[in-house]
């Protein structure tokens, strides 16, 4: 495998980590070009994570921007000991985003609460900040940043369902893998 950079920071992981092809996401909930990338899970990537083919890890970056503020307040509540529930969250959050991303903070709060049950977990600024420091070593910029084994996708360069399969599976074959 072809990866340049070691796995850091992979405590959301949809499927398995022994995957030959890894897709990493740099993303904001409040980002809706995140979003639209997220909604490519769905469509795309579910097949081959079922499959043992690739493994999505998110990480969610509290870049600090004005617009991303909300995602940031959600990302401090989110349960990361739970990655399951964690990760069916946040494709939740994803498709209802229009309906909370211009809440407040105290609104963000309540409506984290009360729709998932969850409350601020402390150690979520130590995995936030991890994050951050691994954002800055590989130079992201902007959310969404796709790693696709040792592709890089940063905004405003989206890859789109077409070029994601294409992309999977030159990656896959270049690893031996049947598709």
């Amino acid at each position: 495998m072809k990866i340049l950079t070691v796995l850091k920071n992979d405590f959301l992981v949809l499927g398995s980590k022994e995957a030959p092809v890894k897709i990493e996401v740099f993303l904001n909930l409040a980002c809706p070009y995140c979003a639209s990338f997220y909604e490519l899970v769905d469509k795309v990537l579910d097949k081959y994570i079922k499959e043992d083919k690739v493994a999505l890890i998110v990480k969610h970056y509290d870049k600090p921007r004005e617009m991303l503020l909300p995602g940031t307040l959600i990302n401090l509540n989110l349960d990361y000991n739970n990655p399951q529930k964690t990760l069916d969250v946040i494709s939740q959050l994803f498709k209802e985003q229009s309906t909370w991303d211009q809440y407040s903070s105290h609104g963000i709060k309540q409506y984290i609460e009360e729709k998932f049950g969850l409350k601020e977990e402390e150690q979520n600024i130590e995995l936030s900040l991890k994050v951050t420091a691994e954002a800055i070593e590989r130079n992201v910029k902007m959310v969404p940043t796709v790693f696709i084994n040792d592709l890089e996708f940063q905004y405003p360069r989206e890859i789109f369902e077409d070029e994601l399969k294409e992309v999977i599976e030159k990656q896959l074959l270049e690893e031996g893998v049947e598709l």
